[in-house]
């Protein structure tokens, strides 16, 4: 399965990495990464839309790291970024709805 890492796009903070999770981060797509990291975080579960990565609306960047890369989750934003720009792959944007 594929490894997703949510980050902020207002703050560029880590907002979830599925690596977190062991198999219940198993999940097939960035939406549904996204929910599980709110599910997690006690949010009231909220609607998304895709958008391009350039898009001034959206509020996440969702990258996939490939199962080949270390499996450890980041400690830190900053280890998260790095692991991002050495292994990750931005694969979509989105936007959120009732947040």
């Amino acid at each position: 399965m594929a490894r997703f890492v949510a980050i902020e796009r207002g703050t560029d903070r880590v907002y979830g990495d599925t690596a977190r999770f062991g198999s219940a981060g198993n999940v097939v797509s960035p939406a549904d990464a996204v929910c599980l990291f709110d599910r997690h975080a006690g949010r009231a579960p909220r609607g998304f839309g895709y958008v391009k990565p350039d898009s001034d609306s959206a509020h996440y960047d969702v990258y996939e790291i490939p199962p080949s890369a270390p499996s450890r989750a980041a400690a830190s934003d900053a280890e998260a970024q790095a692991l991002l720009r050495e292994h990750g792959a931005l694969v979509t944007s989105l936007v959120t709805y009732n947040s």
